[in-house]
């Protein structure tokens, strides 16, 4: 049986916003396309103005064409939630104290002054608000959510830069290079990269999907290590595009998407990736652009709309569902279910709200059961209803949480073992039970 977790206030359901040309006459309104989804004219979205073009091309296609006022600057708007926005500024309800106490060492680009002089960028510019729509509980559990997945995808606002990519930078004149690695080559406990993998004439070329181009994608391509001898085995983090920023933002597509939104160019982020792991506004709004504008094939939902619905598992499915959905415990990401778990758990009791329910990501109920129960997780505890003492804040990457002298650290693989042992004995307990029941029944039958 699948474990959710209640919110604990009864969130509205909210329709996601027809950004359609219906409706749009009058004034400065204009109904113009959406190039960066496919390639045309303003003038073809002039059917869409009509209720009964809406089921012919281009108007047929989500968010193809949109409704702009000329007397403002050319935003597309975001995905509406239906709610109206809040009274609060979304850095008076998480303080600057807040930020401290759940990363306590981050580390430039994540500043708190350049997380709220982002949200205000934005907010300024789009009607729908990040951490400002709904009521003050609906603001602190957005906030929880976002701070659960970023605190994990970031290791505590530590890392700018995907470990296995570039865990270490090298600093040769005015350049910064990195060492890609594959996980075979890598040496987890110092993070140094053993064996490159541009190494003697081979090539990178991970998160980069060549048929996309400009302007549904920067365009990528194998990249070499730096021709130079002292840079043997490094190569210019600019010509790729991997995992960068609060929200580890990865693939040469969602790079142009972000920039559209972020710089005053597509190209910014296209022709300087590694901005988003040393400015401040690009690294903390790449995982806020992901936040309220990445929405799933075919779905008219964003993790924002779905934070503000109240289920903290079907943003997960967005951020990273094709890894950690399900939640599997005998899966390869077992460990990233956790630790998130943990991260959110210690988000929810800074803002001083419950979970969200964990639905939405098949498995993620049962996995936080589990994690909770057998020991792995006393920062959720008291989100669990088993009170125990104040949680930890921070937990740190390789220090495990104080418990039993039995229980290993929460980053060793032994636990995990253990847990995978734990699911196993209870998976076999369930077939013995479900042979006898089968046994009897047929007893009966004779």
């Amino acid at each position: 049986m699948e474990y959710k977790i209640l919110p604990l206030i009864a969130l509205p359901l909210v329709a996601a916003q027809d950004i359609s040309c219906v409706g749009c006459i009058g004034g400065d309104k204009k109904c113009i396309g959406d190039t960066s989804i496919q390639a045309l004219a303003d003038d073809d979205c002039v059917p869409c103005l009509k209720k009964s073009g809406k089921w012919t091309w281009p108007c047929n296609v989500e968010g193809l064409c949109w409704c702009w006022d000329s007397s403002k600057p050319k935003y597309k708007p975001a995905m509406s939630s239906g709610l109206e926005p809040a009274l609060t500024n979304p850095c008076d309800v998480f303080t600057e104290a807040m930020f401290n106490k759940i990363a306590p060492n981050a580390v430039h680009p994540y500043t708190y002054e350049g997380l709220c002089e982002t949200i205000d960028m934005l907010n300024e510019r789009y009607d729908e608000k990040i951490f400002m729509m709904g009521t003050l509980q609906q603001q602190k559990s957005e906030w929880a959510a976002f701070l659960g997945h970023t605190t994990h995808e970031s290791a505590q606002y530590t890392a700018a830069r995907e470990a296995l990519v570039c865990a270490r930078t090298t600093e040769k004149g005015s350049g910064t290079y990195c060492k890609p690695c594959d996980n075979a080559n890598f040496d987890w406990e110092n993070r140094y990269c053993e064996v490159s993998k541009v190494a003697n004439g081979q090539f990178y070329e991970d998160y980069c999907d060549k048929i996309i181009t400009p302007p549904h994608g920067c365009v990528c391509g194998p990249t070499t290590e730096v021709d130079q001898e002292a840079l043997a085995g490094l190569m210019n983090p600019n010509f790729a595009y991997f995992g960068r920023g609060a929200i580890q933002l990865s693939w040469n597509a969602n790079y142009i998407k972000a920039s559209q939104v972020l710089a005053e160019s597509a190209d910014t982020l296209c022709s300087q990736p590694d901005l988003v792991a040393t400015e401040p506004k690009y690294a903390w709004g790449t995982a806020l652009w992901f936040w309220m504008f990445s929405n799933p094939p075919g779905e008219q939902t964003t993790s924002h709309i779905k934070a503000l619905e109240g289920s903290f598992g079907s943003t997960l499915r967005i951020i990273n569902g094709g890894l950690e959905c399900p939640a599997d415990p005998y899966g390869y990401h077992a460990e990233a279910v956790v630790t998130r778990l943990r991260y959110y758990c210690i988000a929810a009791s800074v803002m001083g709200v419950r979970l969200l329910d964990l639905g939405g990501c098949e498995g993620l109920g049962d996995a936080f059961h589990r994690c909770v129960t057998t020991g792995y997780c006393p920062e959720c505890n008291d989100h669990y209803g088993n009170p125990t003492m104040e949680p930890s804040m921070a937990p740190a990457p390789r220090v495990p949480t104080p418990r039993p002298s039995e229980w290993g650290s929460w980053r060793d693989e032994d636990w995990m073992s253990m847990m995978r042992g734990n699911t196993a004995a209870e998976k076999t307990v369930s077939v013995v039970l479900g042979t006898l029941t089968i046994v009897m029944a047929a007893c009966l039958l004779l």
